[in-house]
C-alpha cells in the first residue's frame, strides 16, 4: 500500500523523498494534460498524443518522477527521442536516439538502443550532460530493451548473442557478462525488483502464450508468475516491489492487451483497463501514484497515464 501524504517528516528514506518530489510536481503542476474515461472507468490523462508521429516509452520516467523520456516514430521514415518536462510540458530533444529510453538511478544518463553496422542494435549508455555514448557489451546480434539495477552497477538487457534472446546483465565496474536464461523461445523486458533480489521478464512459452517469470538473483532460480494460456507481458514493479503491473489479452482478442495488477506471490490478479485497443508496457511512477502506458487507443500510438489511490485503485473521476 502507498501513502501520499508524507512529505512532512524528519528522516524521510529516498522512496519518500522521491514521492515528496513528484507531490510537489503535482501540486504545482503547470499544464493540464487532456483526459478521458477508459470503459472499465479510470480516468485516462492523455501525455503525449500527436496525430502526425506515434509515441511511446519503455520505463522512461526520471527517478524524481519530473521527466520522461519519449521515443517517437513518423511513418516509420523518421523517429527521435525527447525529454518531456512534466511539470511545464517542455520538450528537450536527444541527438542521436531514436528509443524509447531509461534513466539511470541518478538521472544522469540513459539506456537507449543504437543500430550497427550490420544492421542490428547494441545497448548504448547516453551521458545527459556531454551527449558521450558509451557502448555496452557489443555484439554483431539484437540486443535491446535494456534497464538499471538500483545503484546502476548492473545494466539487465535482452541480447540474440546465442542465437535466442536471453537476460543478461553486464556489470559496469570491471565489463562482467553473465547469462540468466538458457531458453529456446523468446525472452525480454527484465527489470531488477527494487531491492534488486529478483530479476522480472517475459517468456514466450508457445506461440501467442506469453508468460512473466521471476529470477531469484542469489541462487538464480527461476518461478513462474503467471500461467494463462494467452499473453502476458510488458510487466514493471511496484516502487515497493509488491505489486507488478503487466498487460494481457486474455479477456480480448489476441494481442490486444489491457493493463492488469497482480501481487508479486503471484496472487490478487486485478484489471485495470479495459479497452478495445492495446494497452502496453505500464509502469509506475517513483511515488506509486500513476501507471504510465503506451495506447493504440489512440492512432497513431500515444502515451497515457491513470491516477491511483492508496489502495491501488485508479481515480475514476476528475479532481
Amino acid at each position: 500500500m502507498f501513502l501520499f501524504s508524507r512529505c512532512t517528516a524528519a528522516g524521510i528514506v529516498a522512496l519518500v523523498t522521491t514521492a515528496c518530489a513528484q507531490d510537489a510536481i503535482n501540486a504545482e503542476k503547470k499544464i493540464s494534460y487532456a483526459t478521458s474515461f477508459d470503459p472499465g472507468g479510470c480516468l485516462v490523462e492523455h501525455i503525449a498524443v500527436d496525430t502526425s508521429r506515434g509515441q511511446f516509452h519503455f520505463d522512461g520516467l526520471s527517478p524524481d518522477g519530473s521527466k520522461l523520456a519519449v521515443g517517437w516514430d513518423r511513418n516509420g521514415e523518421q523517429s527521435g527521442l525527447y525529454l518531456l518536462d512534466l511539470y511545464s510540458g517542455a520538450r528537450t530533444d536527444i541527438a542521436n536516439l531514436n528509443n524509447g529510453a531509461v534513466f539511470s538511478p541518478d538521472g544522469n544518463k540513459l539506456l537507449n538502443i543504437f543500430p550497427t553496422e550490420n544492421g542490428r542494435t547494441d545497448i548504448v549508455e547516453y551521458d545527459l550532460a556531454t551527449g558521450e555514448m558509451t557502448t555496452i557489451a557489443p555484439h554483431d546480434n539484437w540486443e535491446w530493451l535494456a534497464s538499471y539495477s538500483s545503484d546502476g552497477e548492473l545494466i539487465l538487457f535482452n541480447s540474440y548473442r546465442t542465437g535466442a534472446s536471453d537476460i543478461y546483465t553486464y556489470r559496469q565496474s570491471d565489463g562482467a557478462l553473465k547469462r540468466w536464461t538458457d531458453f529456446e523461445g523468446y525472452e525480454a523486458h527484465a527489470q531488477f525488483s527494487p531491492n534488486d533480489s529478483k530479476i522480472l521478464f517475459n517468456r514466450q512459452d508457445d506461440g501467442e502464450d506469453y508468460n512473466l517469470y521471476v529470477i531469484d538473483t542469489e541462487t538464480g532460480n527461476i518461478s513462474q508468475l503467471t500461467d494463462e494460456a494467452t499473453e502476458e507481458g510488458y510487466a514493471s514493479w511496484s516502487p515497493d516491489g509488491d505489486t507488478v503491473v503487466f498487460a494481457s489479452d486474455h479477456l480480448q482478442a489476441t494481442g490486444e492487451t489491457d493493463l492488469y495488477l497482480i501481487n508479486s506471490d503471484g496472487e490478487n490478479v486485478r484489471r485495470i483497463t479495459d479497452h478495445p485497443a492495446k494497452d502496453e508496457y505500464p509502469f509506475f511512477s517513483p511515488d506509486g501514484r500513476y501507471i504510465y502506458f503506451n495506447s493504440y487507443r489512440s492512432d497513431p500510438k500515444g502515451l497515457y497515464r491513470i491516477e491511483l489511490d492508496s489502495d491501488l485503485n485508479c481515480v475514476k473521476s476528475a479532481s
